[in-house]
C-alpha cells in the first residue's frame, strides 16, 4: 500500500492512508512541517482505515458510507489475519486491541467532486472521479507536472471487482470513466498508483479498457479462481492488467449467464 505525501509551498497534502494500524504523522514530520490534509482515493480499508489518526479526511460521498461500512470489528479482525499470513513478521508489530478501538466517528468528512481543485502553494491538484473499483473512486492529477495519483483504479495489482454492485460498479461505468481519463493522456507522463510498481505510464489506461472491451469477454474461461478475506471471484490477466471478478459482474457486462462447463471450451 503505498502512501504519497504530496508537498507544495504552503501546503501538504497524504494521499491514501492504509489501515492506519500505527500512527505515521511522526514519519511525515520527518519531512514537512506545512499544514497537512488527507485526502483518500477510496473507502477501502487499506486505504481509509487510518484517517482515525486525523480530524478531517477528504472523500468523493459516494464512498464516505463505504469507508465506515469497513470500519467494522470483524472486518479489521480478518484484514489482520490476512495481513500476517502473508507477513508472519508483523506478529509482534500490529497492536490488534488498539486497532479495534480505535475508529472514524470523530472524523469530519470534507466532500471531493469530480473537477474540484487542491491548491497546495505552486500544485494544483486537479479531483478526478472514475467510478468502477468504488463509485466514489477518486484520482489526483497534477497536470503541471503531468502526474497522475490513481488509487486502485489505474494499477499492475489486482483490481478488484467482485464485491456487491452496491459497492462497486459495473464494468459500463468504468470503461467510460477510463476512456474519459484516456482522453487526458497528454497531460500525463507518469502515474502512481496505491499498489506494487510505479510509476506507470499512460499506456496502463488503454491496457484496462482494452482487457475489459476485447480479452476478457473472449477467454474469461481460462481464468482461474481467486480467495481473499474480502470474497472470492476469478484471477484474469492482460498486459499490465490483472483483473479479479465475480460472475455476476462478468454476467451483467456480457448481457447472458456465465457457464464455465468444460464443453464451452472445446
Amino acid at each position: 500500500m503505498h502512501c504519497y505525501l504530496i508537498i507544495g509551498k504552503e501546503r501538504a497534502l497524504v494521499f491514501d492512508i492504509g489501515y492506519g494500524y500505527e500512527d505515521i504523522r511522526p514519519l511525515i514530520r520527518e519531512l514537512t512541517d506545512k499544514p497537512l490534509q488527507l485526502v483518500v482515493s477510496h473507502g477501502d480499508p487499506d486505504h481509509s482505515l487510518g484517517a482515525s489518526w486525523y480530524d478531517e479526511v477528504g472523500i468523493h460521498p459516494l464512498d464516505f458510507g463505504k469507508m465506515h461500512a469497513n470500519d467494522a470489528d470483524d472486518l479489521k479482525k480478518r484484514a489482520v489475519s490476512y495481513r500476517i499470513g502473508k507477513r508472519p513478521d508483523l506478529t509482534d508489530e500490529i497492536d490488534l486491541a488498539a486497532f479495534l478501538n480505535r475508529h472514524l466517528n470523530h472524523v469530519v468528512p470534507k466532500f471531493l467532486r469530480h473537477g474540484d481543485r487542491i491548491e497546495l502553494g505552486g500544485t494544483d491538484l486537479e479531483v478526478v472521479h472514475v467510478p468502477g473499483h468504488s463509485y466514489g473512486h477518486i484520482m489526483l492529477l497534477d497536470a503541471a507536472r503531468r502526474r497522475l495519483f490513481s488509487g486502485d483504479a489505474v494499477t499492475e495489482h489486482n483490481v478488484w471487482y467482485f464485491l456487491p454492485a452496491d459497492e462497486q460498479a459495473p464494468f459500463s461505468l468504468a470503461v467510460s470513466a477510463l476512456r474519459n481519463l484516456l482522453k487526458r493522456a497528454p497531460e500525463i507522463r507518469e502515474i502512481y498508483p496505491a499498489h506494487d510498481v510505479f510509476p506507470l505510464g499512460v499506456e496502463a489506461i488503454a491496457e484496462q479498457i482494452e482487457c475489459l472491451e476485447e480479452d476478457l469477454p473472449k477467454t474469461y474461461q481460462d481464468d482461474v479462481p481467486f480467495h481473499s478475506f474480502m470474497g472470492d471471484g476469478y484471477q484474469h490477466r492482460y498486459k499490465s492488467v490483472e483483473l479479479i471478478y465475480s460472475d455476476e459482474r462478468l454476467a451483467e457486462w456480457l448481457g447472458h449467464d456465465i457457464d464455465r462447463s468444460a464443453d464451452l471450451k472445446t
